[in-house]
């Protein structure tokens, strides 16, 4: 039966490979010659495939032996790679631990961090994977990473999100649009421009179309305020006024746009009904191109395809935009009216605790990671 088999015979089999004969394999692994014969036989007997072709003087790999010699060492490789963390878990000095991420926090959170990391613990190793946030979450709900970076995403179950900074949301236009002059940017004033975006499977589009402003047509009839409100309302109280106001002048500005009245106007109308109307406006951004990497949204946005809303840092990240260059061929302002920002944070499952190593690792982060020099204005959690 195969399941007689053990790493034992993998090991025998690529030695005998290697030296090309039993009594070297046997020397080199420090065994009899009459183990190794044995060993060999069996495995051939088991698989019933004939490994090696022999002579009185030389041992070579058959065309099936040739075959499973590369699976064979690898094999070998992942068990002695699985011994030594398990060792280095156990000593809490080293192992390998899995991290994925967002692009931004992979090029400018964790470079800095790392470098001080490997000098203090030289056996670990690392794997980085960039992926949205969307990935990201999946990633560690299914246990393909022992933690994650990156922006919220939907509630997946098992799964903790920890703040651990946030960046301000801004338009990225070119030089020359009307936009760069500007210090802010409200969000009425993106209803009537050619936008670019990034797809659903992106935090920012997800953080968008959460908190209002991503997703919808605005000429879709309003939503119905709630009993609740309405009855406030017409108690008097301010704040569902308020509430019930805005959305009044954004049926009106909406219907305006039904009819085809200028966008100037229906702009104005959302900027002095508040930031639901503005919002709600901005509901109507559809991207002329949707795509999934910010590199390639910078691109469109460089060739005047059209503008697009990022979080501070990934604009900078993806366009090389920093404070300092201000011939840069794009330009990032800031968004206002409401002023919104993009959380990211820390992901990890409720039911898995990570190995000493990755505790060390993300302790350092979120020690390091604020005193880190970043072309954008971060609040640290």
């Amino acid at each position: 039966m195969l399941s007689s088999l053990n790493i034992r015979h993998m090991r025998v089999f690529v030695a005998v490979a290697e030296q090309g004969s039993f009594s070297a394999a046997a020397a080199a692994l420090g065994l009899g010659s009459p183990a190794i014969t044995a060993t060999i036989r069996q495995f051939e007997d088991v698989t019933g495939a004939a490994l090696f072709d022999r002579t009185t003087r030389h041992v070579s790999l058959t065309v099936t032996g040739e075959r499973f010699l590369p699976i064979a060492r690898r094999l070998l490789g992942d068990f002695e790679e699985a011994l030594g963390d398990l060792d280095a878990l156990s000593k809490g000095i080293g192992g390998k631990i899995r991290i994925a991420a967002a692009p931004s926090v992979l090029t400018r959170i964790l470079p800095g961090v790392i470098r001080h990391f490997v000098a203090e613990h030289p056996d670990a190793r690392l794997r980085l994977d960039e992926m949205n946030a969307g990935e990201v979450h999946e990633a560690v709900a299914n246990n393909e990473a022992d933690f994650g970076i990156a922006g919220e995403w939907q509630d997946l179950p098992d799964i903790r999100f920890s703040p651990l900074f946030s960046d301000r949301f801004g338009v990225l236009c070119r030089a020359d649009h009307e936009f760069a002059q500007q210090s802010e940017i409200a969000w009425a004033d993106l209803f009537d421009q050619p936008f670019v975006g990034l797809g659903p499977e992106s935090g920012t589009r997800a953080m968008m179309a959460d908190q209002g402003f991503g997703g919808a047509v605005p000429n879709v009839p309003a939503t119905p305020m709630s009993a609740a409100v309405t009855q406030a309302a017409a108690l008097g109280v301010g704040a569902a006024k308020a509430v019930v106001g805005s959305a009044a002048k954004l049926d009106r500005a909406m219907a305006k746009v039904a009819r085809g009245d200028k966008a100037e106007h229906v702009k104005d109308t959302a900027k002095t009904s508040g930031d639901l109307a503005a919002l709600g406006l901005v509901a109507g951004l559809r991207p002329v191109v949707e795509t999934s990497n910010t590199v390639t949204l910078a691109a469109m946005v460089a060739e005047g395809v059209g503008i697009t809303v990022l979080p501070e840092l990934a604009a900078r990240i993806a366009t090389g935009v920093s404070d300092q260059n201000a011939d840069a061929k794009l330009t990032f302002v800031p968004l206002c009216q409401p002023v919104r920002h993009r959380p990211i944070g820390v992901i990890t499952r409720d039911s898995k605790s990570l190995s000493p190593i990755a505790r060390i690792f993300l302790a350092m982060v979120m020690e390091q990671a604020p005193k880190l020099d970043l072309p954008a204005a971060i609040e640290w959690a």
